[in-house]
């Protein structure tokens, strides 16, 4: 997110599927699955920071070495079934 982006930090279900480049209903499943973190507590908005940090999570750029090894192992199993 660039320095300079005025746009709000906060963003709706149909913003953040926008964001990145997916449906809404695909962004649903993301966050059922938690690829995408929850909406924040007591709100229905994202944000966008949490997306950006999640995103390079699954893309290999950035290591959660706070995940519990069980749940690493799942996470990464899941598909495999």
């Amino acid at each position: 997110m660039p320095a300079n982006d005025n746009s709000p930090r906060l963003i709706g279900r149909a913003e953040a599927a926008a964001y990145l480049g997916i449906t809404p209903s695909c962004f649903s499943m993301w966050v059922a699955s938690h690829k995408m973190p929850p909406a924040i507590q007591g709100t229905r908005k994202w944000d966008k920071k949490a997306i950006d940090a999640k995103l390079d999570e699954i893309s290999g750029l950035t290591v959660n070495d706070n995940e519990d090894q069980y749940e690493k192992w799942m996470r990464e199993n899941a598909r495999k079934t």
